[in-house]
């Protein structure tokens, strides 16, 4: 079990919701989305580190790194680990030109220029060999059924029996249902970012969730208040906490 302080009544929010959350930060409360992604970039190599048993110096570990957020993410958090003493490698998706927006890429150019080795394509992804994968695959806001380096990666993944920590949900499973898609990971934990997304929560998330953790990524109260939500005691105990109350595997 990973050791970490233990949230109660943590609320879920939908995809929908999510993304008017997301851009409430942004455009009204002015924070920008490189401050969102080192905050969460922060949060998953913390999720890391803690489910290595507390250090992860010498430690093998594989990012997965999609085209969107998700995997600007993994790779802010390679970077991280990589600065914590890991053995970190990237595997992405597709080419540099495939991730999306400027943000992206230049977490891309900055773990490459930090010296972290970054392989393109799922054809000899060698996940095998590591101690912990991270999922940077898909995020919240998927469409259907993974297609294809994204299948074939989530399905190396899971057919490695590496542990996964998955970045905000699973890749492959739907956010507000928490169905699988088609392919989809199989995690041991999900370090979900700023609130659990609904599906996470669901019984049938069970064998794709793993141990729910929750990070803090800065997005305040005000951004959850138009929904009715009360996000204000999440972290009391920790920016990185165990969500109480979700389904276990």
């Amino acid at each position: 079990m990973i050791e970490l302080p233990v949230a109660r009544g943590v609320p879920a929010v939908t995809a929908a919701q999510m993304a008017e959350i997301d851009r409430a930060a942004v455009e009204e409360i002015g924070i920008s989305i490189e401050m969102l992604m080192e905050n969460a970039a922060r949060g998953v190599a913390l999720a890391a580190r803690a489910l290595l048993g507390g250090s992860v110096d010498g430690r093998r570990v594989v990012c997965l790194a999609g085209g969107g957020n998700n995997g600007g993410d993994a790779l802010g958090a390679a970077r991280r680990l990589h600065g914590w003493g890991a053995a970190v490698r990237c595997v992405l998706s597709g080419t540099r030109d495939d991730l999306h927006g400027d943000l992206n890429k230049r977490q891309h150019d900055i773990a490459a220029r930090a010296g972290i080795e970054i392989d393109v394509g799922a054809d000899h992804p060698r996940l095998e060999a590591a101690e912990l994968i991270v999922d940077g695959l898909l995020g919240y806001s998927v469409r259907g059924a993974p297609r294809g380096s994204v299948e074939t990666l989530i399905r190396a993944a899971n057919a490695s029996r590496v542990p996964i920590l998955a970045v905000d949900l699973p890749s492959g499973l739907d956010p507000d249902t928490g169905a699988p898609l088609g392919a989809a990971i199989r995690a041991a934990a999900t370090v979900t970012l700023g609130l659990p997304k609904a599906g996470l929560v669901g019984p049938g998330a069970r064998p794709f969730v793993g141990d729910l953790l929750l990070a803090d990524i800065a997005v305040p109260a005000y951004a959850y208040d138009r929904f009715g939500i009360d996000a204000r005691r999440c972290f009391v105990a920790g920016d990185l906490v165990r969500v109480a109350g979700a389904p276990r595997p």
